[in-house]
């Protein structure tokens, strides 16, 4: 799945895996104890950025390797929230 933002004049797309979590069963049909469950979660896989080469030519470009120089982490942890949040 793809969520597109927009960070400093240039246009950001995140590939990412959406996880809708799994509800708690207090106790399973068959008798057995509960089942924790977990909330919904997102992994970004990769941030793709269309940047210029040293031609200028326009080039795709995953960035997610070194994201930390474009995005900090905390910058990475609210794009995964609103992610989330587009889905309730």
């Amino acid at each position: 799945m793809t969520y597109s933002i927009k960070i400093d004049d240039i246009e950001i797309d995140i590939e990412y895996l959406y996880d809708d979590g799994e509800q708690r069963v207090w106790i399973e049909s068959n008798g057995n104890p509960e089942t924790p469950g977990y909330p919904p979660n997102v992994e970004i896989m990769a941030v793709f950025a269309l940047l210029k080469d040293k031609n200028n030519n326009d080039v795709m470009v995953d960035i997610l390797p070194i994201s930390d120089q474009f995005l900090n982490k905390y910058d990475l942890e609210i794009i995964e929230e609103r992610i989330l949040k587009s889905y309730e």
